[in-house]
């Protein structure tokens, strides 16, 4: 009787912590990210009406930088057209935890080069914000509002960072990382078909290198058509797209944008 009184004043004392410290979290990376992509529309809409090639590339570098956290050095000669790209931790990591003792047996134990989630730009901070909307979700002491809203909130995150992420299994007895390509299978076509499954992040960093590598040489208004894809992709992530074409940009897959997992993180307990 006395350890079932116990066990219960500890689930009450406990449980309302996995709430406050996913949403002191997942607050603070929400609002960096609406920084960020603020930060975003407004280095493309310079580079888009930039005067120079050579500001039209700075600008889109800072776009770069914003999606991960880092500069491109495609302006270096040195780096001869190569994309810096972070290591698969770095790339993956939710938290500042270190990562599975099974993952570092297979991959070695160099931790990640960047372990500030803050420093990981949109991406980054967007994957651990996900990370927390999950724990919402798997925590009994959740209602059932509270999780049907960070599922929402996993929906339109995905649509601007990917749905994948890391996981593990095991082949010949062995727990391997790997990324999930399955969780999404009975998606419709229509997902597939569209660049919510890799995320617009993604179409955001390929179009920042795009202008980044390009030889413009005095053509300054190509350069700028390129910028306005970019200015357009920008908008997408904070407004999201109508794809069912009713009217309205619910948080669903393939339609919700940042505006929209603002919307529902409130009601999901990732906000305070």
């Amino acid at each position: 009787m006395r350890f079932s009184l116990l066990l219960a004043v500890i689930c009450l004392i406990t449980a309302p912590s996995v709430h406050a410290q996913s949403s002191k979290n997942a607050g603070q990376y929400l609002s960096e990210i609406e920084e960020l992509a603020q930060e975003m529309v407004e280095h493309s809409e310079k580079a888009s009406t930039a005067s120079t090639v050579a500001s039209v590339k700075e600008h889109a570098n800072k776009v770069f930088e914003i999606v991960w956290g880092q500069l491109s050095t495609l302006e270096d000669p040195a780096q001869k057209g190569a994309v810096p790209v972070h290591g698969w931790k770095t790339r993956w990591q939710v938290d500042n935890g270190m990562f599975d003792e099974a993952f570092a047996n297979r991959y070695g134990v160099v931790p990640p080069e960047i372990e500030d989630i803050q420093q990981l730009g949109v991406m980054g901070r967007g994957r651990a914000v996900r990370h927390y909307a999950q724990k919402i979700i798997d925590s009994e002491s959740s209602t059932l509002l509270e999780k049907e809203k960070a599922e929402m909130v996993i929906a339109s995150l995905n649509n601007i960072i990917g749905w994948m992420k890391m996981d593990d299994g095991v082949t010949k007895g062995e727990r391997q990382p790997r990324v999930d390509l399955t969780r999404e299978w009975d998606s419709p076509t229509e997902f597939w078909l569209s660049t919510a499954d890799t995320g617009w992040l993604a179409e955001i960093y390929s179009q920042a290198v795009n202008i980044l590598k390009v030889d413009y040489g005095n053509d300054v208004a190509e350069a700028n058509r390129h910028a306005k894809g970019l200015l357009a992709l920008s908008k997408k992530v904070i407004s999201g797209v109508d794809a069912n074409k009713d009217g309205t940009i619910e948080p669903i897959k393939m339609e919700g944008g940042l505006m929209a997992v603002m919307e529902v993180a409130q009601q999901a307990g990732l906000l305070n």
